[in-house]
């Protein structure tokens, strides 16, 4: 983690300098745009899940908005980097000599060696984010104030009836989740829900539906979400009813989000047990929406087809 640390340290250097340097060998302000679409690709790569993840979600007004305000910032920022090379250079009184594609260069090479260092799909699928590894005091702040609160959210979950109707644990479960904080409660309550085989059939309902809710789904609120889903739904065909057409929607509607669900492994050996006609038709559609789509052998051969078709015959 220390190695990763410094190497995203080094790149975010690297980033920076590069608008920097430009600044200080006094280039015009025409360089502006190829930087900022570099700044914004950087977001991109670190930070994913503050972007919107559907074609949806773009023409959402808050989503929009919030990706403008982004692209905005980083205009701010490339700007104000542009402004300290300039004085920089007009300090020292004389202009480096170097060719303009130096600069682009050096903020380039940060965005292959941030991703070479942060897997950002993988880390939100931990519940982890790049935040959280370059401060990592911030995850120290709370943990013994909220275990009381955490412990008693999950005993009043635990404490609903095994007969309550979906409109009663519900509201309760997404109170809890909201007060105490989605990843702990989900966390103690999977952790409760394994303990306790074949009971609280009502809860375990409830987090499969909001676990596959897909606002909750979309917005990374509980990254681990989809997984307690699958261990809260166990073999119990009624929950296996509820769990697989919902989850293989998400998953075929928001293929980037494939590593948030369980191994796949784990679903095959699932679907190879004899599960009604109707579940193992799910768990083949599940697994067939998780598969990726080999794009990259698709163009290779609608390349050959045109070059053929185009050829003399």
């Amino acid at each position: 983690m220390f190695i990763r640390l410094k190497l995203l340290q080094v790149a975010t250097m690297a980033l920076y300098m590069g608008p920097l340097l430009a600044g200080m060998a006094g280039f015009g302000w025409a360089m502006l745009p190829p930087f900022v679409t570099l700044f914004v690709a950087w977001l991109i790569v670190l930070h994913p899940h503050q972007w919107p993840q559907t074609n949806a979600e773009w023409f959402q007004g808050k989503s929009l908005a919030a990706a403008l305000t982004q692209v905005l910032t980083q205009i701010l920022l490339v700007a104000v980097l542009f402004g300290i090379g300039r004085g920089i250079g007009g300090v020292a009184g004389a202009l480096p000599l170097f060719t303009p594609i130096l600069p682009l260069a050096l903020s380039f090479t940060a965005l292959p060696l941030a991703r070479t260092v942060w897997n950002a799909e993988k880390a939100m699928a931990s519940g982890v984010t790049i935040d959280e590894v370059l401060y990592p005091r911030s995850r120290e702040v709370h943990p013994v104030v909220l275990t009381a609160t955490i412990e008693e959210e999950v005993a009043s979950l635990l404490a609903l009836a095994d007969d309550c109707s979906l409109t009663e644990t519900g509201p309760a479960l997404e109170d809890a989740l909201e007060d105490g904080g989605a990843w702990a409660v989900l966390s103690g309550l999977t952790t409760a829900l394994a303990l306790a085989p074949g009971k609280h059939g009502a809860l375990r309902e409830a987090m499969i539906v909001w676990a596959t809710d897909p606002d909750i789904f979309a917005s990374n609120a509980a990254p681990e979400a989809m997984r307690s889903a699958f261990l809260a739904a166990g073999l119990n065909q009624r929950l296996l009813q509820v769990l697989l057409p919902r989850a293989a929607a998400l998953a075929r509607i928001m293929p980037e989000r494939r590593a948030q669900f369980p191994d796949r492994a784990r679903i095959e050996a699932l679907a190879a047990l004899p599960l009604p006609g109707q579940l193992t038709s799910d768990c083949a559609t599940l697994l067939a929406a998780l598969t990726p789509r080999p794009e990259s052998m698709a163009t290779p051969r609608m390349a050959v087809r045109r070059t053929t078709a185009a050829q003399p015959s």
